[in-house]
């Protein structure tokens, strides 16, 4: 702006001091006329009383720089001082002649047809009717101007540089108080009245401007709260494959965070270049929705993508890329439920099916019926002992066991529960010991029940003979403490944590012969769970296996029992 108006005032200043020169040059340019004619009057005079004196003055005249010329009074040119006269044409019709005939004199400027110049002519009627006419070309005006051209040109040039000056000072001192105008103070009064109704559609729009600002902030937070607290990982990609906007959970999930980290990522083949991601990507943006299963080494990834589309133009995709790690496992776990279950039922009831054939087509002798009966009667208990164990697994699962928290004092159980497998021990005369003292928590008694009830049949089923099985309590800060310790062959530190696995058995061939369901174990995994605790397995191969749970007390600081 400070060049804008710094150029106008220049420009007006030259235009203006050239006008004045224009002004002045066309004053001068008349003033000098009048001077001429003045001066071509008074020689008249002169040139008139000579002639009077003596008529062959004209002839005598030597240097002469006015033209001078004497016509008759028929208009017939007698003298002239710059032609031949007898060549002249009439001059008997000339303005000037024909005025000085008429007023005695005459002033007139044109063209000369002769000399083809602008000229200054004065004509006087002599006293015998001849007319003396004095004229004088212009370009002596023209001259006088073109010698005051150079200090002129020099005045014109110092004005300028002045007008340069003056107005870069001026420019700045208007456009200072502009500058610093607070436009945001909507109380600040205007430098100059003609820009308030600018300054105050500036604020306005200023205002307009301002909450718009804020309400795109607004969007903005909430969009990155939601989309930072989203466990799926979300991206926003242009149709070149770049990121537009992504959350922190797609770095994770795409096991790209180490990959990126310190920097934005700029396209999402850098995320992750698997072929579940690429159809996934390159489907969006051909147009199509697209789902992609994507695995890694532990986890499961589903990748949904979306194309986003303007005036029918796909201009980009939406991609949610989706954990379903755990929904996996718990379909393989289904299945392999599933298959165990069917495993599991399928050896009693051949049995049974086998020994019902037999006694269908009668070739079973009598006195085996009591024997072929004991084997449909111990089948038949050990699928209604799976089908009671998956029941109350399931019950777990759902979390819909319905028995009431109340006090259990845990050492009690294990005595209860010694007693009754104290003749499944004796029969492979294995010892069983009870160590500590009274230990009270809040619990489902049931489920501590077959927590214990588990712990010790395993121990004794999978124990050598003549071994033995302690069970120790004791209680501690926290809560209460519970071992059951054996003296059988241990677990492989690889199995260690798969035992509690439904239907997993770490030797098939010896479980087949003791007998179980296979799920003792996870059952006492989900009860421990359902009230809150931890187990622990120490095992050396050869040398024993010790199953350690924690129960907390389940109360609350002031004493009340915590629902479970």
């Amino acid at each position: 702006m400070t060049k804008k108006i710094f150029r106008s005032l220049v420009a007006l200043s030259a235009a203006v001091l050239l006008i004045c020169i224009l002004c002045i040059s066309y004053v001068l340019y008349g003033y000098f006329g009048e001077i001429i004619s003045d001066e071509l009057k008074a020689e008249a005079n002169l040139i008139s009383q000579e002639i009077r004196q003596d008529e062959g003055y004209l002839e005598d005249m030597q240097t002469i720089e006015n033209r001078i010329t004497l016509i008759d009074a028929d208009g017939t040119v007698l003298f002239d001082s710059q032609a031949e006269a007898a060549t002249m044409e009439n001059h008997g019709n000339r303005e000037e002649v024909r005025e000085a005939a008429k007023n005695g004199q005459a002033t007139v400027t044109r063209y000369s047809d002769t000399l083809a110049t602008k000229t200054i002519y004065y004509a006087e009627e002599l006293e015998d009717g001849k007319i003396l006419r004095i004229a004088q070309d212009q370009s002596m005006v023209m001259l006088l101007l073109r010698g005051v051209v150079g200090p002129v040109a020099a005045i014109f040039m110092v004005i300028l540089i002045l007008a340069a000056v003056l107005s870069r000072a001026i420019s700045k001192r208007i456009v200072k108080p502009i500058n610093e105008m607070d436009l945001s103070d909507k109380d600040a009064e205007e430098p100059y009245m003609e820009l308030a109704p600018l300054v105050v559609k500036i604020r306005q729009q200023n205002r307009h401007i301002g909450m718009q600002m804020a309400e795109l902030e607004r969007r903005q937070k909430e969009f990155t709260t939601i989309t930072e607290n989203m466990s799926e990982g979300f991206l926003l990609i242009d149709r070149n494959t770049e990121i537009l906007s992504y959350n922190r959970a797609a770095l994770e999930l795409l096991g790209a965070e180490d990959a990126v980290a310190g920097e934005k990522p700029h396209t999402a083949f850098e995320l992750n270049r698997s072929k579940g991601f690429r159809t996934a990507v390159e489907k969006a943006l051909a147009g199509k929705h697209s789902q992609q299963p994507l695995e890694t080494e532990s986890r499961y990834y589903q990748i949904i993508a979306n194309p986003v589309s303007e005036q029918g133009e796909v201009v980009g995709a939406v991609v949610i890329v989706m954990d379903v790690t755990e929904k996996e496992q718990r379909d393989k776990l289904r299945r392999e439920f599933t298959s165990n279950v069917s495993h599991e039922l399928k050896t009693p009831l051949t049995t049974i099916y086998g020994v019902a054939d037999m006694l269908a087509e009668g070739i079973i002798k009598q006195e085996d019926l009591k024997s072929f009966g004991k084997t449909i009667k111990d089948e038949s208990g050990r699928m209604i002992h799976l089908i009671d164990d998956i029941i109350r697994l399931s019950m777990l699962d759902e979390d819909s066991v319905q028995d009431a928290v109340s006090k259990v004092d845990l050492f009690e159980t294990a005595k209860e529960v010694i007693e009754r497998l104290t003749l499944t021990a004796e029969e492979r005369s294995i010892a069983l010991y009870l160590e500590g003292d009274s230990a009270v928590i809040e619990g489902v008694p049931s489920l501590c029940d077959e927590i214990l009830y588990n712990l010790c049949e395993n121990a004794i089923k999978y124990n050598k003979d003549c071994g033995s099985v302690t069970v120790a309590v004791k209680m501690e800060k926290d809560g209460a403490v519970l071992s059951v310790e054996d003296t059988g062959p241990g677990i492989p530190y690889e199995f260690r944590e798969r035992i509690f696995e439904r239907f997993f058995r770490v030797d098939k061939s010896h479980s087949r012969n003791v007998g179980g369901t296979g799920l003792g174990l996870s059952i006492v995994k989900h009860a421990v769970i359902r009230m809150k605790g931890t187990i622990q397995v120490e095992s050396i191969e050869g040398a024993g296996t010790k199953m350690i749970v924690r129960l907390p007390h389940n109360k609350s600081k002031n004493g009340d029992t915590l629902s479970l």
